[in-house]
């Protein structure tokens, strides 16, 4: 059974993955170093180690090992950001930074809509005078409504539409994904279409036929007029190598739009939809299938969605109590 499991995971990403050569993998080096560790008396343990650091090079988030209700592993990427605040507490201490640098420019008091995940609201929201400020941690609603995805994204819509509706008489919004863990494609579609007259073309995106080096077709994705009167004013996205998948994918499209400037660090570059399968024991494997590419034919696979201004967040942050690139959002507006 060891055996037939090594088997399975190898020869179903030798059929799928979308990314050997990006990734810098030798996929069939791997099977002659790592295939010579499993034997039939392999223990489950042993195995799940062997297949781990087999999957470790990918550094792709998308790639996932999991045995359900016990452990999993993910083929990380390295993260400057999670390197700067490891631990939850310091990554909440950080929005607490935000929070306070916002306050320093006269926004108002935070406020939040819409259901709880992982004890997050959807949106987090304020605003000062002259400027907006909305954050977006993740492309989905809610578990109860993220498998029905035209539905979760219609439901998004209108939650941004009441926030919205609070910020027509704003200069210019800053709409902050760093972080955002992800989704759905169709919710990132949903919240740009706030903010365009007309349909425009947002990403371009095939999924390679199993077992062979071709790929489908191209399939065009549209950003469609979601809002009777759109938010056509200047519009300020925030982004770091945490904002991820969906939102790697939120990131791309709104670059489309003329009035978004983009300020932080690079997204993660993980855009593929995630193929998963089960192997002959129960473990689930997860993998990118799918080759994402902008309306110019670019792909950030690996190195994320670009950036018109490149500012960090550090751990100094948390000693001088204001976020960098919340000022850097500033000082592009006021100029």
């Amino acid at each position: 059974m060891p055996e037939k499991i090594f088997e399975t995971l190898w020869q179903t990403f030798e059929d799928n993955y979308a990314f050997f050569e990006l990734r810098n993998v030798d996929w069939k080096s791997s099977y002659e170093k790592y295939r010579a560790k499993v034997d039939s008396t392999t223990k489950e343990d042993s195995l799940f180690s062997i297949l781990s650091q087999m999957l470790a090079p990918f550094n792709d988030d998308h790639i996932n090992l999991i045995i359900p209700g016990i452990k999993e592993f993910t083929a990380e990427k390295p993260s400057p950001f999670l390197n700067e605040f490891p631990e939850k507490s310091s990554r909440d201490s950080l929005w607490h930074v935000v929070d306070k640098t916002l306050y320093d420019y006269h926004f108002e008091a935070m406020q939040s809509i819409g259901p709880e995940f992982r004890g997050l609201k959807l949106f987090y929201f304020s605003k000062s005078k002259n400027y907006g400020y909305i954050r977006i941690g993740r492309c989905f609603v809610s578990d109860a409504t993220s498998d029905d995805m035209e539905k979760d994204a219609e439901l998004a819509g209108k939650l941004l539409d009441s926030v919205l509706k609070t910020m027509h008489n704003s200069k210019a919004i800053i709409l902050d994904v760093r972080t955002n863990i992800g989704g759905n494609d169709e919710f990132a579609y949903a919240i740009a279409g706030r903010f365009v007259k007309k349909k425009i073309h947002g990403h371009s995106k095939q999924t390679r036929i199993t077992g062979t080096d071709n790929y489908t077709p191209l399939e065009k994705w549209y950003i469609e007029p979601t809002a009777s009167k759109p938010y056509k004013k200047p519009l300020i996205l925030l982004t770091n190598d945490q904002t991820a998948s969906a939102g790697d994918v939120f990131a791309m499209i709104m670059r489309e739009l003329p009035q978004v400037t983009i300020v932080g660090e690079r997204t993660l570059g993980i855009y593929s939809d995630m193929y998963g399968f089960t192997l002959p024991n129960g473990w689930l494997v997860s993998l990118s299938n799918q080759r994402y590419y902008s309306t110019k034919m670019e792909s950030y696979e690996g190195v994320g969605t670009p950036v018109d201004f490149r500012v960090s967040n550090t751990k100094c942050d948390l000693i001088k109590m204001e976020d960098p690139v919340v000022k850097k959002a500033m000082e592009v507006l006021k100029n």
